[in-house]
């Protein structure tokens, strides 16, 4: 469910454009998202900031909050990876520990980098994100983060992940 719900944010903003639905209303879409079950670490990290400029968006009656929500949800990942470079393990590792329990003790540090790598990431995509917040066309917001910051993602994701396979793989 969380799945569809990540999809459905991006997809809404298209679906506005296109019939000319007030932007607002995406407010409402992203009230719920505190209570989505899953991982509650995780979910409420992300869904809370979602969920206040949801409220002010509805409240205001206005779309300038929903631009924020990709500023919001970078920082708040930005916060979240950096934060577990300084206290217990980094994200990456956690991530590399669920498939490998016992992961070598030589790839832990290329683990901590590829965290640093996304927290350089997420400062890049919320910087952009908060250029085109700021933008007075709100084309180049809805073309950024409505589908490049996907695609940019999805990239890192899966090339972070396949370089990551094929150290720990050789690493056995």
């Amino acid at each position: 469910m969380g799945y569809l719900f990540a999809l459905l944010i991006p997809l809404s903003f298209w679906i506005c454009l296109w019939f000319g639905i007030p932007l607002w209303w995406i407010g409402a879409l992203l009230l719920p998202a505190i209570f989505l079950k899953g991982n509650l670490y995780w979910g409420k990290l992300l869904a809370w900031p979602g969920a206040a400029l949801g409220l002010m968006a509805l409240t205001l009656q206005s779309s300038q909050a929903i631009f924020f929500y990709p500023v919001a949800i970078n920082l708040s990942l930005l916060i979240a990876f950096a934060f577990s470079l300084y206290k217990g393990q980094p994200v990456i590792e956690k991530f590399a520990r669920l498939q490998y329990p016992n992961l070598p003790d030589s790839e832990i540090p290329y683990t901590r980098k590829c965290t640093q790598a996304w927290c350089l990431f997420f400062a890049a995509n919320g910087t952009i994100a908060l250029i085109t917040a700021l933008l007075e066309d709100k084309e180049y917001w809805t073309i950024y983060n409505g589908g490049i910051a996907y695609l940019l993602m999805g990239c890192m994701f899966i090339g972070e992940w396949m370089i990551r396979q094929k150290r720990l793989n050789r690493a056995k």
